[in-house]
């Protein structure tokens, strides 16, 4: 008696996972692919990186690396799933997250001079806004 009711509560918990979870389909927020290029005065940036901070706060922000071709791929959770739907507003750095990492624990960080607009590193202040629709966005970004 104790095995049978053991097992229906397995299968009903298995069946309750199931039914929350979509028979296996993806749950949370639509996302979409956001890509792009970024450039400071018609020059492609090879280092730093790119934030879409959400205007909702209850949906996630967005970040990438910039690499060497000025490129750019947004990941909100786990790389390249993009930016689930809506309006952002966008920051943007030239320090490279690598330069961060020491040789050993404790070294001292090299100082940072940024070679681009102080304005770009706050939301608030970069005047650089974009909204990320279904499919695939491309968001070249033109810095001053």
């Amino acid at each position: 008696m104790t095995r049978f009711i053991l097992k229906s509560a397995m299968a009903r918990a298995l069946a309750v996972s199931m039914i929350s979870m979509g028979c296996g389909g993806k749950s949370g927020p639509e996302m979409a692919k956001v890509s792009g290029i970024v450039s400071v005065q018609g020059k492609t940036m090879t280092k730093g990186s790119i934030s879409f901070i959400a205007t909702d706060p209850t949906r996630g922000n967005a970040n990438s690396k910039i690499g060497p071709d000025g490129s750019y791929n947004l990941q909100t959770r786990e790389p390249g799933d993009g930016a689930e739907l809506g309006s952002y507003t966008i920051m943007v750095s030239d320090l490279d997250p690598d330069s961060l990492n020491t040789a050993a624990p404790g070294e001292p960080v090299k100082k940072h001079v940024s070679d681009i607009p102080k304005k770009y590193e706050n939301p608030a202040t970069s005047g650089i806004s974009k909204t990320v629709a279904r499919g695939s966005n491309v968001f070249d970004i033109q810095l001053d």
